[in-house]
């Protein structure tokens, strides 16, 4: 992967961080939490969760090959 996934992962990531404030603060609200509200803050957690993954894959990955390039010189 390049730093441009590495970029679009990151933007995944704000956006989701995002919808899940705009949940938190649906849930927050005054009166009865909806189940619908509990599930998406729920998926979107899950989801962050994935782009973490997948970064730190993209970090490891790139960390990876630097050392074997180090290991060739």
């Amino acid at each position: 992967m390049s730093e441009e996934d590495l970029k679009h992962l990151m933007n995944a990531r704000e956006v989701l961080v995002q919808k899940r404030l705009t949940w938190a603060q649906t849930i927050a609200a005054p009166g009865d939490v909806s189940d619908n509200a509990i599930r998406s803050i729920i998926d979107v957690q899950r989801a962050i969760e994935v782009i973490d993954f997948a970064i730190e894959e993209l970090e490891q990955t790139e960390l990876d090959e630097e050392l074997e390039e180090a290991d060739e010189d």
